[in-house]
């Protein structure tokens, strides 16, 4: 299995943090290797809301400096709310043919801002699987990829910290 965890602080109040972050269309938003993100079930996100997401092993700006349609190289992945604690928690679960994967976030107050601990996990299916260990360290880039800009995208979302 492949693993990976941060920790950062968004300078915005915990309900907004994960009311953006909750809805995981926003994941385009922060994640450069997300090209699109929908929700198939109706209403706000809650147990039970399942997203597509449609990534893949490139970011964006590559995609678009080798003139690469997002369609001949994404994958869509599913994800399931499987956990939601308003405003404390909410965990993802899917799977296709090739993986299993599931993200935890955790919200926390601190100060006029949030913490937020990202952990993510991620296991090759069948044969794949004895590539894992070679997966670990492309795993963390990727992570780290997809979080660095996770609280700049909240604040932008939200309406930046000038609002009270």
């Amino acid at each position: 299995m492949a693993r990976f965890a941060t920790t950062l602080h968004v300078p915005r109040p915990v309900d907004e943090v994960f009311a953006f972050v909750s809805d995981f269309r926003n994941a385009v938003h922060w994640d450069p290797r997300t090209y699109a993100a929908e929700q198939l079930t109706p209403g706000s996100p809650g147990i039970g809301t399942r997203f597509v997401l449609t990534g893949g092993v490139l970011p964006r700006p590559v995609l678009r400096r080798l003139r690469i349609p997002a369609s001949l190289v994404g994958m869509r992945l599913p994800y399931d709310v499987v956990e939601f604690t308003p405003p404390s928690a909410f965990t993802l679960a899917g799977e296709s043919r090739l993986v299993r994967y599931r993200d935890r976030l955790e919200f926390t107050a601190d100060g006029g801002g949030t913490r937020v601990r990202y952990l993510a996990e991620l296991h090759l299916r069948g044969p794949l699987a004895v590539g894992e260990p070679l997966l670990r360290p492309l795993f963390s880039r990727i992570g780290r990829d997809a979080t660095r800009d996770l609280a700049d995208a909240v604040v932008r979302g939200t309406g930046g910290p000038d609002r009270p």
